[in-house]
């Protein structure tokens, strides 16, 4: 995972690089994700007249009670714009990779049968590897500011331990320290949204 991570970083340094003779790059935060304290950034660089490349993260490791998502993830995505980068309506390609643990958030079994009901289950030393298209809309706001809209459809590959999860007298699910999976590499394959954003781009 660590060599696929460097390798990503390396590819998005080149392709800065590139962007210099382009002269546009652009960072920016999912503020989704801002909403639920998970650090992330995003790269986005021109590296044609309609074309883009952009490596995004994403972080959350944060303790806490009830158990909701942690999560350390490395996205790469590619976009074609209608008009001009930047600006207005773009559709793309993306990857996602990396680890996680989820639990204690909604019961995912209604909508697959194969998923654990996370209200009671947590997804624990998890990883999870897919990809899909994006479409996406860039809002001008001013000279160096946006605001993006994208929505991401495609597959998943998920892999991990599950555990049983306790409830507190509160309410709040919490992992019982020694606990045991009860289901050691499960594997799902999830096939819907794998992206959504809402955020604030800089554009230098």
């Amino acid at each position: 995972m660590k060599k696929y991570i460097i390798s990503l970083l390396v590819l998005s340094l080149i392709g800065v690089g590139t962007a210099m003779a382009q002269d546009r790059v652009a960072i920016k935060t999912n503020i989704l994700h801002d909403a639920t304290a998970s650090v992330n950034l995003g790269v986005e660089v021109g590296v044609a007249p309609k074309w883009t490349i952009q490596l995004s993260g994403s972080y959350n490791n944060w303790p806490v009670d009830d158990i909701r998502i942690r999560h350390a993830l490395v996205e790469p995505e590619v976009r074609w714009w209608a008009c001009e980068r930047f600006n207005g309506f773009f559709v793309g390609a993306h990857l996602l990779g990396g680890s996680i643990a989820v639990g204690s958030l909604w019961d995912f079994s209604k909508y697959n049968s194969r998923f654990p009901n996370l209200k009671e289950y947590l997804l624990n030393d998890g990883f999870l590897l897919g990809g899909g298209a994006v479409l996406g809309y860039d809002l001008l706001l001013g000279r160096h500011w946006n605001l993006e809209f994208e929505l991401g459809l495609g597959y998943l590959y998920v892999t991990g331990d599950e555990y049983r999860l306790s409830t507190a007298s509160d309410g709040t699910h919490y992992l019982a320290a020694g606990s045991q999976p009860v289901l050691k590499g499960s594997v799902f394959d999830y096939v819907g949204p794998t992206k959504l954003a809402v955020s604030i781009v800089y554009l230098f």
